[in-house]
């Protein structure tokens, strides 16, 4: 990637961010209560089916939890894509401006290692 694109990256990481805090504080999700957070990860991965089906039918606080999991994904996606595939090797460094995001994909990928212990690499 050019510096350019690297640029454009980084700066989407941020609106990114800003965003990723925006929903959780919309959601009353507090990022440094890691009870709390694992809880939502455990919803949404439990329930996003549900979810997704009462976020098109109207109800906000569903699409609120979809859309806080999209945006989880697509900051992994915007981060490999702008420091690499081995950005989880230097995690603390990469998000260390991206903490709301940091606090939601740590979750999630606890959830999902305790679902599946032999899938998941942090």
């Amino acid at each position: 990637m050019t510096m350019f694109g690297n640029d454009i990256m980084l700066h989407d990481g941020q609106e990114l961010e800003l965003q990723i805090e925006r929903t959780c504080i919309a959601l009353g999700l507090d990022c440094k209560d890691d009870y709390q957070v694992r809880l939502f990860a455990r919803d949404v991965l439990q329930n996003i089916a549900a979810l997704r089906k009462a976020a098109h039918e109207g109800d906000m606080q569903a699409r609120s939890k979809v859309e806080l999991y999209g945006l989880a994904m697509l900051m992994h996606k915007t981060n490999a894509a702008t420091f690499g595939s081995n950005y989880l090797n230097q995690f603390a460094k990469v998000t260390e401006h991206q903490s709301a995001w940091a606090a939601v994909a740590q979750a999630l990928w606890k959830e999902l290692e305790a679902r599946n212990p032999d899938s998941i690499e942090p």
